[in-house]
């Protein structure tokens, strides 16, 4: 009943904003130019799907995006995760990986993306290896405190009943470090989702982050304003999916 309660005040609020917006664009309160209407956007939206944009159908812009985000996102963590796990687990590794991890963390991703244009051309790797290198220190860290976070008891019970390494490692250190690990993943994910489209925006000719910033520069807003709403649907959309998946395998966290 509680959840079905905040529902409803979410979906009146939505409401709201649609009226208001309606509203203020239809008595001409504010120049298209800066604030298409919700129909004006509808259009825009029939028109980008049935003629594309620029040689690119809207699907293929926004599947040439999420190609880039599942490359560079699914290399980047899992590579990441499996340092960090390792860094949990040997302090001596901990002490040679973590300065590099811990020095491009929290680097601004597009101060080095002239260097990778540099090194690998304005193509698809440069893109995809800027986004690997986004990933993979979040994933890292949160990898590597989740090792951490395990309580000391587990380990000792499992030890006490004759576990090996491995299987303490498998059974006990692995499936407590999930919930952190997902944590990562997410926090992960919401940053190479937008460093792909500032990425796109600097050295693309394709996808929906190029689409926005190529529209914008023949101002056609309705064009931006469709690829900006597009952008949050998906972005919305990728975390869903990722709660939905750390519900569904981490089903104990915080039971």
């Amino acid at each position: 009943m509680k959840s079905r309660r905040l529902w409803l005040f979410t979906l009146t609020s939505v409401a709201f904003l649609l009226v208001v917006w309606t509203a203020v664009t239809a008595i001409g309160a504010v120049n298209p130019l800066f604030l298409p209407g919700p129909g004006l956007l509808a259009s825009s939206f029939v028109d980008l799907t049935l003629h594309g944009y620029k040689g690119y159908s809207l699907p293929e812009h926004i599947g040439i995006s999420l190609m880039r985000v599942a490359l560079g996102f699914g290399t980047g963590t899992a590579v990441g995760t499996i340092i960090g796990l390792g860094m949990g687990m040997v302090p001596l590794l901990d002490a040679f990986v973590a300065p590099f991890v811990e020095f491009l963390r929290p680097l601004p991703q597009l101060a080095y993306l002239v260097l990778l244009i540099v090194w690998f051309g304005i193509g698809e790797t440069s893109k995809i290896v800027l986004l690997f290198l986004t990933a993979l220190p979040v994933a890292a860290i949160a990898a590597r405190d989740g090792v951490r976070s395990v309580p000391r008891e587990r380990v000792l019970a499992a030890r006490a009943l004759g576990a090996t390494p491995m299987q303490i490692f498998i059974h006990v250190v692995f499936p407590s470090a999930l919930p952190e690990i997902f944590i990562g993943a997410r926090l992960a994910v919401g940053i190479v989702y937008a460093t792909l489209i500032a990425a796109e925006i600097i050295a693309g000719s394709d996808g929906i982050g190029w689409l926005v910033f190529d529209a914008g520069r023949f101002l056609r807003s309705d064009y931006v304003f469709v690829g900006v709403l597009l952008i949050g649907l998906m972005g919305l959309g990728i975390d869903r999916a990722l709660s939905a998946l750390e519900r569904r395998i981490v089903h104990w966290a915080g039971r």
